[in-house]
């Protein structure tokens, strides 16, 4: 079998077409400081940074509306974020105790909110949705991790990243700055759908998953119990794990 080998290394020497040069993603370490307090690192893509730290602060519960953000001061590989609250701290988890008695932090779907809505959308909005999600994706071709916010047919946000939770984050966090109502809404992404990332829709409200690429054991459990409808499209065919009466035939 006769393999190319293609160095990147040093393209402007050895001549490596540009598309392949595309293919190395930006990544920007980032401290994350709330009211003083240093909660955690992450990675992310560059710019606009506001978006994913709204929905951060969302999702981990340190705010139960935009509102309670003070201000929110990007820094170099740094963000400062003010809250009304002084002494807010991230929302429940269940913790339990592992191999090595140690503890770790872990989603207890008791504790995670119930969609009991009669939310539904009908194959035929998903087909046009999807019709734009996938222009978008081929567009995108500077990030692994890409999302899409819908009411109805219609996109409402797009947005991509490097990492699956980022990426959630932080079209959650747009959403939230547009003062979108989540309960009709639905999201589509290209993502592993896991149990953090339907805890982060749960908490927001969002009754409608759907991932061009797989999901866990876990996330399937958490959606059937707490009311979430998760779909994955496979080749031609859409897969429903969980709430499939929410997608009208």
């Amino acid at each position: 079998m006769i393999m190319d080998i293609i160095s990147l290394s040093s393209p402007e020497k050895t001549g490596t077409p540009s598309d392949l040069q595309r293919e190395l993603y930006d990544e920007v370490p980032t401290a994350i400081f709330i009211n003083g307090k240093h909660v955690s690192t992450i990675l992310l893509a560059p710019g606009n940074q506001e978006e994913y730290f709204t929905g951060f602060l969302f999702t981990e519960q340190y705010i139960s509306k935009i509102e309670e953000i003070e201000s929110i001061r990007p820094e170099k590989n740094r963000i400062s974020v003010l809250t009304t609250n002084i002494f807010t701290s991230p929302g429940p988890k269940k913790t339990i105790l592992s191999g090595c008695g140690g503890a770790v932090s872990y989603v207890d779907p008791g504790k995670l909110p119930v969609i009991s809505s009669d939310f539904s959308v009908s194959v035929e909005d998903l087909k046009t949705g999807i019709s734009g999600f996938n222009a978008f994706n081929r567009a995108s071709s500077n990030s692994p991790s890409i999302s899409s916010l819908f009411l109805g047919p219609e996109v409402l946000y797009q947005r991509s990243d490097i990492g699956d939770e980022q990426v959630t984050d932080r079209i959650i966090g747009a959403a939230l700055m547009g003062s979108i109502n989540f309960s009709t809404t639905w999201c589509m992404s290209t993502v592993i759908i896991t149990s953090e990332i339907v805890r982060k829709c749960l908490i927001v409200g969002i009754p409608l998953i759907l991932t061009a690429s797989h999901l866990t054991k876990l996330a399937q459990e958490i959606g059937q119990k707490n009311g979430i409808c998760i779909a994955s499209l496979q080749n031609d065919s859409l897969v429903i794990y969980a709430h499939p009466e929410r997608i009208i035939r």
